[in-house]
């Protein structure tokens, strides 16, 4: 019996043993299939990636060689754009309306390049992903090609993969920063807005009407606050009209705008817009009927647009196209 018993353990440790390697061996080959299993797993999640990260950049190569069907197929029907910032402000949904805007902005610049300032963030979950990235854009627009503009984009991709591809389904152009990629080019314009502001109040103060209205744009505004001539005045006819009346009823204009620390006036350039602010000009006029003096006090705005280079002149054609004369303070001034 006890060699029976003895026998009997031995054969239960040899078959335990077995079920034990037997169990080890088919683990580990489990384990092994799972490990290669998850590296197929990353391998096709690292492929999607790289794809949605290379969509993301033939969307933006498609913006900067301006080639709206290509740019037009890389949507779903039901895309939005929103586009923060700039003249093109707005939401923009379905493909109609994101051509649209696509279109009206090829149409303003002749040249676009562009670069990913950092590294884009890729993020896949299944069929979809998220491309985000701070872009620059240079520009150069139609209107003159002499200029060379930068716009900084900040940017996010919604795609979907569909038909084997990915798909934009939502789409945000945020405008960061803009202005000229030449500081000198930059000055330059600076001390010509400078000039033309200048120029125009030397104008009034010579009372020479033929000269002032061409400094104007056709679709350009009068805000004229204060004063008998108070009013909004759109157009050229109704500009002209406003400064003969001005110019009738005085014999003489002088004007100065202050040039001190707080009231020197401010440029401030963006794109092909440039705005003058002067806090303080003073205008000293002779009545042409008492021919008494009187000063009038004002605080002036011009805005101009850059309607191109005038390559026989040799300098940009800038227009007035709003302006306020808003009178702040007038008054007798004793005799002179």
């Amino acid at each position: 019996m006890k060699m029976l018993a003895a026998i009997f353990i031995a054969l239960t440790i040899i078959f335990a043993g077995l079920f034990i390697g037997f169990y080890a061996v088919d683990n580990s080959t489990i384990a092994h299939k799972d490990t290669q299993l998850k590296k197929s797993q990353d391998a096709y999640s690292d492929a999607k990636a790289s794809s949605a990260l290379e969509a993301a950049y033939a969307h933006w190569n498609n913006i900067t060689i301006e080639n709206l069907a290509n740019v037009s197929a890389g949507y779903t029907d039901n895309a939005t754009l929103h586009w923060i910032g700039g003249p093109l402000n707005g939401v923009y949904s379905g493909i109609a309306n994101i051509n649209s805007t696509w279109s009206k902005f090829f149409k303003t610049w002749s040249a676009v390049w562009f670069y990913a300032e950092t590294p884009p963030t890729v993020m896949v979950n299944g069929n979809y992903s998220n491309v985000t990235s701070t872009n620059q854009f240079i520009l150069t627009p139609f209107n003159n090609e002499t200029q060379v503009q930068y716009l900084n984009v900040s940017y996010t991709l919604d795609m979907m993969y569909m038909d084997n591809s990915w798909h934009i389904y939502n789409e945000i152009w945020h405008i960061t920063g803009s202005g000229y990629v030449s500081y000198a080019q930059e000055f330059a314009e600076y001390n010509e807005i400078n000039a033309l502001s200048l120029q125009h109040w030397n104008q009034i103060a010579i009372e020479n009407l033929s000269l002032i209205m061409k400094e104007y744009a056709n679709n350009a505004t009068l805000h004229w606050i204060g004063g008998p001539l108070n009013g909004t005045y759109s157009g050229i006819a109704n500009i002209n009209s406003t400064w003969n009346k001005f110019f009738t009823a005085w014999k003489a204009v002088w004007f100065y705008a202050s040039t001190s620390t707080t009231n020197n006036p401010e440029i401030s350039i963006n794109g092909n817009m440039a705005t003058v602010s002067a806090n303080f000009t003073q205008f000293i006029v002779q009545n042409a009927t008492t021919n008494a003096f009187q000063y009038i006090n004002t605080t002036y705005a011009i805005t101009y647009y850059n309607y191109g280079f005038n390559g026989h002149l040799g300098e940009n054609s800038f227009k007035i196209v709003n302006e306020t004369f808003h009178i702040t303070g007038s008054g007798k001034l004793a005799d002179l």
